[in-house]
């Protein structure tokens, strides 16, 4: 069920969660540009039937979560608004981030470490040295809903792996499904200069000491395997799964795999 809170910093995120509260919670946070949707609802559902809450959330400036227009933010502050929501929802919370959303995980797990039980860092990063040069925003690549879905059949399939493409009929469903929970370019180019400002972190990561799973794709075009491989060097006693043939993608296929790599992250 699909709620929106607000949470401390004031920021008001659109959350879905299966499971009542009570009971060990996750939550997941997604990559640059996407919705909660993009985590499947049918790994979700069997994460439930372990018996845990389940929670995906749109970040801010995407989906049903709300829109800084006027603000120039860095992960740090996104980082804020995950402990907000963790607070109201009850923490500690296994995090699982996917991409951008890893980052924020990471990031979390080193300032605010009482939120956090375990890391599940799915096809992400740990930033090395200082990039904070502000980029140029980007004009947008689509204008309506048909040029918005025509973009991204273009552009989504490019970054699945071999193993595991997108059907068109799945990118259909998810670029239709986005535009109507609420598609915004600036919002979009935000979240990317919010990576960009972001001063580097990876020096810090020896810092964490909760159970921390990586599952990377050895064909990720976008975040590079190897970017999995470093994490796994610098989060002492990391498990790292490198996925043959998966590209930067959860694949709903290989939803008994990320179950288990999740609820290794509480020591399962």
């Amino acid at each position: 069920m699909e709620r929106t809170l607000a949470v401390a910093n004031g920021t008001r995120l659109c959350i879905d969660e299966i499971g009542s509260a009570g009971i060990p919670l996750i939550v997941h946070l997604e990559g640059h540009m996407a919705q909660l949707i993009s985590t499947p609802r049918s790994y979700a559902e069997r994460l439930a039937e372990c018996g845990y809450r389940v929670v995906r959330g749109d970040n801010r400036d995407v989906g049903g979560s709300d829109r800084f227009p006027d603000a120039a933010y860095t992960l740090t502050d996104m980082v804020e608004d995950v402990h907000g929501l963790i607070a109201e929802l009850g923490g500690p919370a296994l995090v699982c981030g996917r991409s951008m959303g890893g980052a924020i995980a990471q990031l979390l797990a080193l300032t605010h470490p009482e939120d956090v039980s375990g890391l599940g860092l799915f096809f992400t990063f740990a930033k090395e040295r200082d990039s904070r040069t502000p980029g140029p925003v980007a004009q947008a690549p689509f204008h309506d809903e048909a040029s918005f879905l025509a973009w991204e059949r273009q552009s989504l399939p490019t970054i699945a792996g071999s193993g595991y493409p997108y059907p068109p009929e799945y990118v259909t469903w998810l670029a239709t499904t986005m535009w109507g929970r609420g598609v915004d370019w600036s919002g979009f180019e935000r979240q990317r200069l919010a990576m960009g400002a972001q001063p580097p972190w990876a020096g810090r990561l020896g810092d964490i000491a909760v159970p921390t799973v990586i599952v990377h794709g050895d064909e990720d075009p976008v975040v590079p395997v190897e970017s999995g491989r470093r994490l796994a060097e610098l989060i002492p006693g990391a498990d790292l799964r490198v996925v043959p043939g998966m590209g930067h993608q959860q694949p709903p296929e290989l939803d008994e795999f990320f179950v288990e790599a999740t609820l290794a992250t509480a020591g399962h």
